[in-house]
């Protein structure tokens, strides 16, 4: 069992980000087994209830799918604190069997923090759960892993419980979709369960659709179930970390995800993920200063479980080290997530924007006046200006222009964001794809 915890670990590294792979699985360590139930140690109580509400579902895809085991149980290290003993179990869903799973506590629509990033994609869903209008209707929620899919998914049935307690809710993944159509095969009754859903389900939210690359009969299974429920006016959601044309899947099922309504959920800006450390810090009972919101803000870039990770770091290290939550004990937090710092310069800030609209670098230090090279000759200017400690004479010398130019590509993009959302969702996106190149990894430091 020990090889298979570790071929599991490999498989959650290719499927995590780097950082929440190592905050989150590689602490866990392997204990044993007691019948159908793998033993995983881990820090302390705390950290087993938070990997128990942000990667059930990642661990029941993996582990579940093994028939030796059907349980998880973390167990706190020896001398940790509290004496409580979290047990995951993974979901099993017997033919004839359509179940509303629990859903996790907190992942309902007050707990959302909406930002500019995700704010069509939460409209939406509230709209599915309370709006009779939606019903009838595959709504496809897309985002890339830890960006709030799951959490959307599951305030939508919590929000149609608590609305219409009769309403018959499955809540499964892909995989757990598969193990059903495999069970029915298996047992000659092909149509089961297209049948069951399409008489026991009120509202089908289903997880993790690009998991059904590769798995045809299970695909034209899905379609099937859709078009049932869709007849009857029924509530579909679906959540992938891929936009639907880029998962391969048979005609049926694709014409189907052809008519579903496209959502994404993009990274949180700074703003957002400002609001994310302020809710997330209250949800833990710590209190951090402005000058330490604004800073984590600014570098903790990447998914929401990373910034929670590092607010639980903090609150962890705090209270072991008698310590207060400032700058210092943030820089040290910052770094053993995202790695070691280095200096942006202007010639880094040339080389994203070069690869973001396709352009050479020469071409942007050329005479052309072409739109397609002057705005994003501008919007590097613009950067280099905001991002770096570089004198308007330096950044002009690296685009072949002097420093009087540079304060009109500043004015000129300042004056573009204050007027388009649109042009602030792309400054912001760049920005933190150059804010990025800021870190270098351990292993690189």
């Amino acid at each position: 069992m020990r090889t298979a915890w570790e071929r599991l670990k490999d498989i959650l590294r290719s499927r995590l980000a780097e950082s929440s792979f190592r905050i989150w699985i590689e602490p866990l360590e392997y204990s044993g087994q007691e019948g159908d139930v793998l033993v995983l140690s881990c820090p302390n109580a705390f950290f087993a209830s938070c990997v128990q509400e942000s990667y059930l579902s990642l661990l029941a895809d993996e582990v579940g799918a093994g028939k030796a085991v059907s349980r998880i149980r973390l167990v706190p290290k020896t001398g940790a604190e509290g004496p409580v003993r979290t047990q995951i179990h993974l979901p099993r869903f017997s033919p004839g069997e359509v179940a509303r799973p629990p859903f996790m506590k907190n992942y309902v629509f007050d707990e959302f923090v909406v930002g500019q990033s995700n704010r069509h994609a939460y409209e939406v869903c509230r709209a599915t759960a309370y709006d009779k209008g939606h019903d009838g209707r595959i709504v496809y929620v897309h985002a890339r892993p830890g960006l709030g899919k799951s959490h959307l998914a599951q305030a939508v049935g919590h929000a149609i419980s608590e609305a219409r307690p009769s309403t018959r809710i499955s809540y499964l993944s892909a995989n757990d979709f598969t193990r059903q159509v495999v069970t029915a095969v298996r047992g000659g009754d092909m149509d089961a369960v297209s049948r069951r859903f399409s008489e026991e389900c009120d509202c089908l939210l289903l997880e993790e659709v690009h998991g059904l690359t590769g798995r045809e009969r299970t695909q034209k299974e899905l379609a099937g179930t859709m078009d049932r429920l869709l007849r009857q006016g029924k509530t579909i959601l679906l959540t992938g970390c891929q936009p639907p044309n880029q998962i391969e899947v048979c005609s049926e099922l694709c014409s189907r995800f052809a008519s579903s309504l496209l959502v994404a959920i993009n990274p949180p800006d700074r703003d957002t993920r400002r609001k994310i450390l302020v809710r997330k810090a209250r949800n833990q009972g710590v209190h951090l200063e402005e000058a330490v919101l604004d800073y984590l803000a600014d570098h903790i870039q990447g998914d929401i479980r990373q910034i929670e990770g590092a607010v639980i770091g903090l609150a962890s290290r705090s209270s072991l080290l008698r310590q207060e939550i400032d700058l210092s004990l943030a820089r040290e937090m910052v770094e053993s997530i995202v790695g070691k710092q280095v200096d942006i310069t202007v010639d880094a800030i040339q080389e994203v924007i070069c690869r973001h609209f396709n352009v050479d670098a020469e071409a942007l230090r050329s005479k052309s006046r072409k739109r397609s090279i002057t705005w994003p000759r501008h919007m590097a200017m613009y950067l280099a200006r905001r991002l770096t400690d570089a004198s308007l004479e330096e950044i002009g010398r690296v685009f072949n222009r002097d420093h009087a130019t540079v304060v009109h590509s500043v004015k000129y993009i300042a004056k573009h964001m204050e007027t388009s959302s649109r042009i602030r969702r792309e400054i912001e996106f760049v920005s933190e794809r150059i804010e990025a190149r800021r870190w270098k990894t351990k292993t690189e430091g």
